[in-house]
């Protein structure tokens, strides 16, 4: 299986991450929308896209919860 957007930390898809991210958004719309189902914000492209199959700027999201 490839890596995508998904497994990328440059990935933002939190509303709230979403809304921090992008200046205004809030003005216009919401990050909590229905309609953005699986788009995201990617930082590295800078960027409003649907995951797609890993970048060259791809960084593997850190692990939640080990220790």
């Amino acid at each position: 299986m490839n890596a995508s957007c998904w497994q990328c930390a440059n990935f933002i898809t939190a509303p709230n991450e979403l809304e921090s991210a992008i200046p205004g958004l809030n003005i216009v719309s919401s990050a909590y929308g229905s309609v953005r189902w699986d788009t995201g914000y990617c930082r590295h492209k800078d960027v409003f896209l649907i995951p797609i199959v890993a970048c060259p700027g791809f960084k593997t999201k850190p692990s939640v919860g080990t220790n």
